[in-house]
């Protein structure tokens, strides 16, 4: 064996090591947030918004990025999940660890049932009815406007409560979405390298090749559907209690665009990713369309040429930049 070949083994290892404290590093900055936003409270409520938005570019990521099923209405699930929550709070109790699960079971059941029909359909039909769907539960606020409020959306949501106590300081509400987002993250780590995640990525790349290996390809597409959606319905649930109301808009179909921004933005299937888009277009967003009303235009630029020139997203071009430099630092070593 060359010096070389033995060598290879400690470069991996060191990457790893490298990655993970890389990792450990940006988890412990973004903790750290609370702690240096003291004086000015409305970054600190600006991040949370953006770790609400990270959530739901995580769940389509879990749909788009590992089964290969592109939705243009998943916006329609973080609405359901924001009036059910509200709606829930409102008539029923402000107790959050009984509100937050009764959510993600309701949207369990109704999306199995919906996602029954939706995932028999192919490419563009699914795509489209994706879209239907939104515009369909986005129709309905307004037909039910005495539930829901119609155009003026939910209001007067409960402050909400964890075993009795009220959660409404901005510091508590940030480390418990950002809580909530680790555990999601770590959740999608491992479940993309179970069995479970190995088999949406073979559906992702051919999926006849992987009915003929023997997969189920029907019940694992409505299992992403669901996971996704439920995750997506948990962000519109601690969204709305977070802000004490619910808007139409959650539901329409340029909210799906949004959320189908952050995650090509970020990297389509890197999970990371989506996190990192959703993060930049809504600091982005706030701080462009406080200067102009034209921000869609720019940002519109922007977005193109990060398809241009970086076709993986912003993750896929820090990737991109780390293998050069390690590669740089290898051969410096060599």
């Amino acid at each position: 064996m060359s010096d070389h070949t033995a060598t290879m083994p400690m470069h991996a290892a060191a990457d790893r090591r490298m990655k993970g404290l890389a990792l450990l590093v940006a988890a412990a900055a973004g903790a750290s947030v609370p702690l240096w936003t003291g004086n000015v409270p409305f970054v600190l409520i600006l991040a949370s918004q953006a770790v609400i938005a990270a959530i739901v570019a995580l769940s389509l990521d879990l749909l788009m990025g590992s089964t290969g099923l592109l939705s243009f209405g998943h916006a329609a699930w973080y609405g359901f999940g924001a009036y059910l929550t509200g709606l829930a709070a409102k008539m029923l109790t402000p107790e959050m660890l009984l509100l937050l699960p009764l959510t993600v079971a309701v949207t369990i059941l109704l999306s199995a049932i919906i996602g029954f029909v939706l995932v028999r359909q192919i490419g563009k039909t699914f795509a489209i009815l994706t879209l239907a769907l939104g515009q369909i539960m986005f129709a309905l606020v307004f037909v039910m406007s005495g539930i829901t409020g119609g155009e003026d959306g939910l209001q007067g949501i409960p402050v909400p409560t964890a075993l009795g106590f009220q959660i409404a300081k901005p510091a508590v509400w940030y480390w418990l979405l950002y809580g909530i987002l680790l555990a999601s993250l770590a959740g999608a780590f491992h479940i993309r390298r179970s069995p479970l995640g190995k088999s949406w990525l073979a559906i992702r790349e051919n999926t006849e090749r992987a009915r003929f290996i023997g997969l189920d390809t029907g019940t694992l597409k409505l299992l992403s559907y669901v996971v996704s959606a439920s995750l997506a319905a948990l962000a519109g649930g601690l969204f709305a209690l977070f802000n004490g109301a619910a808007s139409p808009d959650m539901l329409n179909w340029f909210e799906s665009g949004k959320v189908l921004m952050y995650v090509v933005l970020g990297g389509v299937g890197t999970i990371i990713g989506p996190v990192i888009g959703a993060a930049v277009f809504t600091v982005t967003e706030h701080y462009v369309s406080s200067v102009t009303n034209s921000w869609l235009i720019y940002f519109g630029g922007f977005f193109v040429l990060i398809v241009i020139v970086a076709p993986g997203g912003l993750f896929g071009a820090g990737a991109s930049l780390w293998a050069r430099i390690t590669t740089a630092r290898r051969g410096a070593s060599a």
